[in-house]
């Protein structure tokens, strides 16, 4: 009989991990909801905790519901984004380290990141998963985005101002969050360069990060001409436009920043032999700043977002997260004589391929 027992509450603690991968989305929307509302910067700018009450009294939160307030902190709290704690015999509320990077005046905010991730354009693609798992005879294999919208998030992303901003605000929070990382140790590889261009390189950021650690490096940021045409000019960057499919502007060095992970094989090794083109043959290199997948080295909070970026990929871009063995591979592929892989402190790894 106690066997029975605690069969049933084995299943039972099963059916619940069941019913939480069912529900995951909630922590998407539930995050986005929380942003939109504004609620990680007034209860960082309130400087103590705060009751629900004085929370519901902000000025953007006067006509909220107190009840569902407060449902949706207290799902915050079980996020691990939120402290609940009893002062004075009323529950307060206040930020935890993680929720501190949801706060747009923290440097290493990832808020623009996270809006462009869950933004509704691309989660309507999820629902179409499944249809990447079969590859259609005769014909390109177009993304669940791709399905949904008729085109691709870059085009539509090209038609759609607000789209076009959110995409750039990421890649520029993308940008505060890994190049000092990367600029710590560019200094012994980019020795002896006098020119670089960062490819898909968004509204210069990067390059302006390069320029101040190292001035006497010609810097240049290459993209699509919208993109080009919606930045904000860095000193000492040039900014000019073109398809990196067509042609790369000639330098000692390119960069090629979180961005072949949106591309799949095919398309990367077009870049990359373009890349290849357009470098000297003695002393170029190609700097991929991206993700490597590495079982080993990986903790699980680090695997999990690789591995969460990567299927984000396979629904959007229809590009991929790559091991080191695949990066490998599709380097040798695009005529790279080596390469060798540098891991930093971010999600992303330095590559650095010679021709």
């Amino acid at each position: 009989m106690q066997n029975q027992e605690e069969e049933q509450k084995q299943e039972m603690k099963w059916q619940a991990q069941i019913m939480d991968h069912m529900c995951g989305i909630v922590d998407s929307v539930v995050l986005k909801c929380a942003i939109e509302l504004s609620l990680f910067d007034i209860i960082n700018s309130n400087n103590y905790p705060i009751t629900l009450s004085s929370l519901a009294i902000s000025p953007n939160l006067v006509s909220i519901k107190p009840h569902n307030l407060y449902r949706l902190v207290r799902y915050l709290v079980h996020m691990n984004l939120l402290v609940i704690d009893v002062v004075q015999g009323k529950e307060t509320f206040s930020l935890t380290q993680l929720s501190k990077l949801l706060v747009r005046d923290h440097q290493s905010n990832m808020v623009d990141w996270a809006l462009a991730i869950i933004d509704e354009p691309c989660i309507h693609g999820w629902h179409q998963l499944s249809d990447c798992c079969f590859s259609p005879a005769g014909r390109p294999q177009a993304t669940p985005f791709e399905k949904i919208h008729g085109k691709s998030v870059w085009m539509l992303a090209g038609e759609n101002d607000g789209m076009n901003q959110l995409i750039n605000n990421a890649m520029e929070r993308d940008t505060r969050l890994v190049m000092p990382a990367f600029v710590q140790c560019c200094q012994k590889f980019l020795n002896g360069i006098a020119s670089i261009v960062d490819v898909g390189g968004g509204g210069g950021m990067a390059m302006s990060y390069i320029v101040k650690s190292l001035p006497h490096i010609k810097c240049t940021t290459f993209d699509l001409p919208h993109v080009i045409s919606a930045s904000t000019q860095f000193p000492g960057v040039e900014m000019v436009g073109g398809d990196m499919f067509e042609h790369i502007p000639p330098a000692d060095s390119i960069l090629l920043k979180f961005m072949l992970h949106n591309w799949q094989d095919e398309e990367c090794l077009k870049i990359l032999k373009n890349c290849k083109e357009a470098i000297p043959k003695d002393k170029g290199k190609v700097i991929i700043l991206d993700i490597v997948i590495d079982q080993d080295k990986d903790d699980n909070a680090v695997k999990r977002a690789k591995m969460n970026l990567d299927i984000d990929m396979m629904v959007t871009s229809g590009g991929k997260v790559r091991t080191a063995k695949e990066w490998k591979i599709l380097l040798d592929l695009a005529g790279f004589s080596t390469h060798e892989i540098i891991f930093i402190i971010a999600i992303q790894s330095i590559i650095i391929a010679y021709p």
